[in-house]
């Protein structure tokens, strides 16, 4: 069994699959994880640049369905087909330090105390970049983020992308709410911490790069009456609980 499963759902990823790809090989426990890509029925073909690394790497672990269901459905698949002690989401669109995963998995090795681990990320508006694009990451804006505190969750997700969670998270409080669009992942945090678990441990050091895209489920401007909808509905459902 392996340490940690990182859990990506492939659509439309191809103008950034070769870069992810390489980031996600080149983390310093990269043997220690399970790699599962899950092809919600892409129409872009990023499985041509997967295929040449299935056969390098006996931890890459590759899906393709034949719809797509819908990006908290795919990620509900890939954690009950998978095992491992910890749990990180990693999307295509954006990028990872080396050092990324490690540091989650050895602060929440040392705080056992802790269910969530997450760290700051650099923002940016380029596609594709990279921390080997800047001699300092603090030349970047950070993405807002902060120490956890509880009340606060209910209107600031501080997990944001690829926190590292114990999959025992799902054993006490479910999987992801498939009717979200975009904040299914906010709702699971809350209903965590809603019902009894642990705060979540903050990293205060820039361990990704977060990429601000245009056309993003959750950054199209043109899905903003849904979206604050959907975040509405959250923040109504657990006011008061926390």
């Amino acid at each position: 069994m392996k340490k940690v499963t990182v859990i990506t759902s492939i659509f439309k990823g191809g103008s950034y699959i070769a870069g992810f790809m390489e980031d996600i090989i080149d983390q310093t426990v990269f043997n220690e994880c399970e790699w599962y890509l899950l092809d919600a029925c892409s129409p872009e073909n990023e499985y041509s640049v997967i295929k040449p690394y299935l056969s390098r790497y006996n931890n890459i672990r590759y899906e393709r369905l034949d719809s797509d269901p819908g990006l908290y459905a795919c990620w509900n698949y890939m954690i009950e087909n998978s095992d491992s002690e910890y749990v990180s989401n990693s999307n295509v669109d954006d990028r990872l330090l080396p050092q990324c995963l490690e540091t989650h998995i050895k602060e929440l090795d040392k705080n056992q105390d802790y269910d969530l681990a997450y760290c700051q990320n650099a923002s940016t508006k380029i596609a594709n970049d990279s921390y080997k694009n800047y001699k300092h990451l603090s030349e970047v804006p950070i993405y807002p983020t902060g120490p956890f505190d509880k009340k606060e969750l209910l209107t600031h997700c501080y997990p944001s992308s690829h926190p590292v969670w114990r999959r025992s998270l799902h054993d006490r409080f479910g999987l992801f709410d498939e009717n979200y669009k975009s904040a299914s992942d906010h709702e699971f945090w809350l209903r965590c911490i809603a019902n009894g678990s642990q705060d979540f441990l903050y990293i205060p050091q820039i361990l990704g790069i977060y990429y601000f895209n245009p056309l993003g489920v959750s950054t199209n401007t043109d899905h903003d009456d849904w979206k604050s909808q959907e975040e509405q509905e959250v923040r109504e459902k657990y006011a008061g609980l926390l």
